[in-house]
């Protein structure tokens, strides 16, 4: 079995299945750095999310390498060995999965190594997810290893594949408890704790699902029936058990750190790597709007937000939103879409709330001269709107704005049309 699996790694299509792994990982990775630059489980949870991906690959792979003796014509041969016939086959789906989970893992290991420079949360169950993912692998390989061992057409490989891909896709985006035996996910838990018992019974699902195709495969119907007993048997409590879509956060991911000095920038552990960058885009806008009535006094990550919390209620917060922000090496990917999150100071709702007669096109210009002056003439939106009000002493453009804040607050659209043409 040993010599059979070592001929297989080197002349079989495991080589070619490591390239295309390892390719296809490489792709993913670079696709969406934003999904897991600097964070263990975006890391993992994007395996998970890659599967849509590597799993039609591995299908493809395993049936190419089991239709190998009848495209060579070589079936009675191995026939009248005296080696039982399932050695060769399994052989031939160890082959190509330890091949293709190697060259994901060194896609993954690469990115792991740049994750690791900056990563400031280690916790959770990431590890654990990354280890659905790797037999999600196994068991895709063994699905195309029954299908290239039942079906006789050289067209098998890639129409295994390609059915595969659109059944996850279903599968991913069906929002019905039958999706949850999917190992691909859309992602986004980066937050929170899976349950564990929702990761246990996945990994006995998956398990069970292999021993099953590779059963089916090499007609061992005594073990197909204990291991279809065993999918099943795990795939109830996936299936109707609890959404885990909303599972609870995970205190110490979401615990806060916040800057030392300076006025006050607060991020989650997990994307407290950005905390550097974050600051220096947040505070010079909260040191412009130190002491105005009404503004802002910090800047928090959206994810401990209140569900609910209207602008009004968190008057005296900014919250920002970080889950894209990260590039592949850990630095902030955007730094203008980080300052559009202070244009939720400048009364935009107002503007959209008025109809008909309401409406007066002043209201947007005050709204402009705010963001221009807010963003000290950076904001692109509405560069150059406030060079009047620029012109002022500073203690009257900051009692301008203070007014401003007071009339958006009331939606006062009298005061919005004076504020617009005083300057």
């Amino acid at each position: 079995m040993r010599r059979a699996l070592w001929v297989e790694l080197r002349r079989g299509t495991a080589p070619y299945a490591a390239l295309a792994m390892f390719g296809a990982g490489v792709w993913v990775l670079a696709a969406h750095p934003d999904d897991w630059g600097g964070r263990w489980v975006g890391l993992a949870d994007y395996l998970r999310v890659s599967l849509l991906v590597l799993c039609p690959l591995m299908v493809c792979a395993g049936a190419w390498q089991a239709g190998r003796e009848r495209r060579r014509d070589i079936g009675e041969l191995i026939a009248a060995t005296p080696r039982p016939g399932w050695h060769s086959l399994v052989a031939a789906w160890l082959a190509v999965t330890l091949a293709g989970v190697a060259g994901t893992a060194v896609a993954f290991g690469g990115a792991a190594v740049l994750v690791a420079r900056v990563a400031t949360y280690a916790g959770g169950d990431w590890w654990q997810r990354a280890a659905v993912g790797v037999l999600a692998l196994a068991a895709a390989s063994a699905g195309g290893v029954l299908v290239g061992r039942r079906v006789p057409l050289r067209v098998a490989a890639p129409i295994a594949g390609l059915a595969t891909y659109l059944g996850l896709a279903i599968l991913t985006y069906w929002n019905a408890a039958p999706a949850r035996l999917s190992p691909a996910y859309d992602g986004r838990r980066m937050y929170s704790l899976v349950p564990e018992w929702v990761i246990e019974w996945q990994a006995t699902w998956l398990v069970a699902l292999t021993v099953l195709l590779l059963a089916v495969a090499v007609r061992r119907w005594r073990v197909a029936l204990l291991a279809g007993g065993v999918a099943v048997a795990a795939a109830v409590p996936i299936s109707t058990g609890p959404s885990w879509n909303r599972a609870p956060a995970d205190p110490a991911a979401v615990e806060l750190v916040c800057t030392s000095s300076g006025p006050e920038v607060c991020l989650t552990r997990v994307n407290a790597f950005l905390l550097g960058e974050v600051a220096a885009v947040a505070q010079p806008i909260l040191a412009r709007l130190d002491g105005i009535p009404g503004a802002p006094r910090r800047a928090v990550d959206h994810t401990v937000r209140p569900a609910g919390a209207s602008v009004a209620e968190d008057a005296d917060t900014v919250w920002l939103y970080l889950d894209f922000q990260a590039t592949a090496l850990g630095g902030l990917a955007n730094a203008e879409d980080l300052r559009t999150a202070f244009r939720q100071e400048t009364g935009w709702g107002c503007a959209y709330r008025l109809q008909g007669d309401e409406f007066d096109q002043r209201i947007h210009q005050a709204d402009n001269m705010a963001t221009d002056w807010l963003l000290d003439g950076s904001g692109f939106w509405a560069e150059g709107a406030s060079a009047g009000l620029r012109e002022l002493p500073p203690s009257a453009q900051r009692a301008w704005f203070a007014d401003y804040l007071d009339a958006v607050g009331r939606c006062d659209v009298p005061a919005l049309v004076r504020l617009a043409e005083q300057p």
